[in-house]
């Protein structure tokens, strides 16, 4: 107790800068979702970081899969089956070997001094709960660097993974994804979700992207047939324009700022209006709503930047 008298409790305010008072609104989430009388979560700063993910065709959604390579296997763009979207790889190992499957090749990793982690994951699932899988990087030739644990196939999809950290100062080369059976079988299976990522500031596996994910994720070229990323989300919320839907003059909502919305925390919106922020907000954490009655439903944006 006797350190906490000696906090600088300045330092829990926040206060912008000249540059980034003055900074355009970079980020928007739109909403429109239905309240109730028990408070709930609007909208959440989100921990999302840039990602790129280097795989064309990451989801299988484009029809073409030239930029995957058999291996003892044939492979085809299925819809029977998908992690998401509509469709995924279809792979039937020919039941001769261990190590039947699929790979997919990288454009060149360039030289850096500093190491550079390699990343991969996918999501598989089998036409019946039987065989295993494994996902592996490998250098150019098919020399194995890393590979996850073997997986046992099931009728859901599974995520698994695998990383590789390059030293630094190593000669540029391409990298490859094989996704292949841990054990010999015949089981068909599904792969969905495929991604390569290069960084170097964590070896930690990202969640997977691509270019069909909404706001803040963009294809690099063709959309189903070029790498993709999702750029930096929203960390400071500067702006609200919220409208009360309801035409009952009882459901009322009240919208709070990084605490949890009452009514006596929240800023009150009448039914059949709208609250708009006319100055610069910054607020960190989260927006909470919660009706004085029934479930109107709010509909509007939440403007922001990238950093505070």
């Amino acid at each position: 107790m006797a350190n906490e008298r000696h906090v600088d409790h300045r330092e829990w305010e926040i206060d912008a800068s000249t540059r980034t008072s003055g900074h355009p609104f970079t980020k928007y989430s739109p909403f429109r979702t239905a309240t109730s009388t028990t408070a709930a979560t609007l909208f959440s700063i989100p921990s999302q970081v840039i990602t790129t993910n280097w795989v064309e065709n990451p989801g299988v959604e484009g029809t073409g899969v030239g930029m995957f390579t058999a291996t003892g296997s044939a492979i085809s763009r299925s819809t029977a089956q998908a992690a998401e979207g509509a469709a995924s790889l279809l792979v039937n190992p020919a039941n001769s070997a261990a190590g039947e499957g699929f790979y997919w090749t990288s454009n060149v990793v360039a030289v850096n001094k500093l190491p550079q982690h390699l990343t991969v994951s996918c999501e598989v699932r089998g036409a019946s709960a039987s065989g295993s899988v494994k996902i592996q990087i490998t250098d150019a030739s098919g020399t194995e660097l890393a590979t996850s644990a073997n997986t046992n196939l099931t009728t859901s999809f599974a995520r698994i993974t695998a990383s590789y950290s390059i030293p630094g100062d190593t000669a540029g080369a391409t990298y490859r994804i094989y996704v292949t059976s841990a054990a010999q079988h015949n089981i068909d299976w599904y792969t969905d979700k495929i991604m390569f990522e290069v960084r170097e500031d964590t070896i930690a596996v990202s969640d997977y992207i691509d270019g069909n994910q909404g706001i803040g994720y963009e294809w690099t070229g063709v959309a189903n047939n070029s790498s993709s990323y999702r750029r930096m989300g929203m960390t400071t919320m500067r702006g609200i324009q919220i409208r009360n839907e309801s035409g009952t003059s009882a459901e009322v909502v009240f919208v709070a700022f990084d605490c949890t919305a009452t009514a006596t925390t929240g800023i009150p919106v009448i039914a059949g209006q709208a609250f708009e922020s006319v100055w610069p907000l910054d607020f960190r954490s989260h927006v909470s709503v919660i009706s004085a009655s029934g479930t109107p439903t709010v509909s509007g944006v939440i403007w922001g930047l990238h950093n505070g």
